[in-house]
């Protein structure tokens, strides 16, 4: 972590992310066997559902539902179970730019280890549109976040579909307007949760930015 944090504030988008690289394959493989720690937390299950179960609130109908940085695939692993307790059906895809991470999360998933892939945040090329996609906006740097934001919604997220936005902090840190600073950058909110430490809001897809599509309120998982 120390790498990312001398990191001046002006380096480039390349020497971010490798630092960030580094940082997390650090930080997260430290402790082999611990889900939680290789999922970047390391308090245990009831913590991890205190600050992740929100996610769940923004999936209102059965779909796909990419995570871009997935980690070892428990955020995906649990957001599944929490959504079938509302009977809501998710199929699991992830990618992840630390490739020891994508190996933990296609051992998670055996069913689905094809829909896990190595690759950048940033510069993904999605091979699919999903119905949800969920990204951190933590993990660009703060100039890059607006466009990181609309290039998800114009490359990843289908026509009816949902882009989850999700902001993570660290203790001591301000909690993140997620809702207003999307907003203020043309975004039209759908939803929003939060829990401690991740503020989240969601954008449906058809109606972002003039996006043609309308949200269907259909079941039936599409894969």
């Amino acid at each position: 972590m120390e790498r990312l944090a001398r990191l001046a504030a002006d380096a480039s988008r390349v020497e971010y992310f490798a630092a960030l690289r580094a940082a997390i394959a650090e930080h997260y493989l430290a402790e082999p066997g611990n889900p939680y720690r290789e999922s970047g937390r390391s308090s245990g299950a009831e913590r991890w559902d205190e600050t992740r179960r929100c996610i769940a609130e923004a999936v209102d109908r059965d779909g796909s539902f990419m995570d871009v940085g997935c980690a070892n695939g428990l955020l995906l692993e649990t957001v599944s179970r929490w959504c079938l307790e509302k009977n809501v059906a998710i199929t699991p895809h992830g990618i992840d730019f630390v490739p020891e991470l994508v190996s933990l999360a296609r051992a998670r998933h055996p069913a689905h280890r094809d829909s896990f892939e190595v690759a950048n945040a940033w510069d993904w090329e999605p091979r699919r549109r999903y119905d949800y996609v969920r990204i951190g906006i933590e993990i660009v740097r703060p100039a890059d976040r607006a466009d990181f934001v609309r290039r998800a919604l114009a490359r990843s997220v289908a026509d009816d579909g949902r882009l989850i936005v999700c902001h993570y902090r660290n203790a001591g840190d301000e909690p993140a307007d997620v809702v207003g600073w999307l907003e203020g950058i043309g975004q039209r909110v759908a939803g929003a949760a939060r829990a401690p430490g991740v503020e989240v809001a969601w954008i449906d897809a058809g109606g972002a930015n003039g996006r043609s599509g309308a949200r269907a309120s259909h079941g039936g998982n599409r894969g």
